[in-house]
């Protein structure tokens, strides 16, 4: 991506902040037991209370609202309904626009 304009720069930081504060509450949010679904919702909730809609379903039509790879998943994990159990490691990918 190569920004032109000041307003360009502007229009991308807001939306970093955006997605920054959607990751850190769904950090906040995983938890033994929780569902990939349940996380993805969480996520979406919180774009669309900011003004903002996930990225992957625009422009790819993901099945989701975020990437999540549980353990061995490497990336663009579909949300389900997989529980997390204590001890796996989450990954959660996040675009916005």
């Amino acid at each position: 991506m190569s920004i032109q304009t000041e307003d360009e720069l502007k229009a991308l930081r807001a939306i970093g902040r955006i997605v920054a504060r959607t990751l850190r509450e769904m950090v906040r949010q995983v938890r033994p037991g929780i569902s990939t679904a349940e996380l993805d919702a969480v996520g979406a909730k919180l774009l669309e209370e900011q003004g903002a809609r996930s990225a992957p379903p625009i422009v790819y039509g993901f099945p989701g609202a975020v990437c999540i790879s549980v353990n061995d998943e490497i990336v663009h994990g579909i949300p389900g309904a997989r529980g997390v159990a204590a001890g796996d490691l989450v990954k959660l990918d996040l675009t916005a626009a």
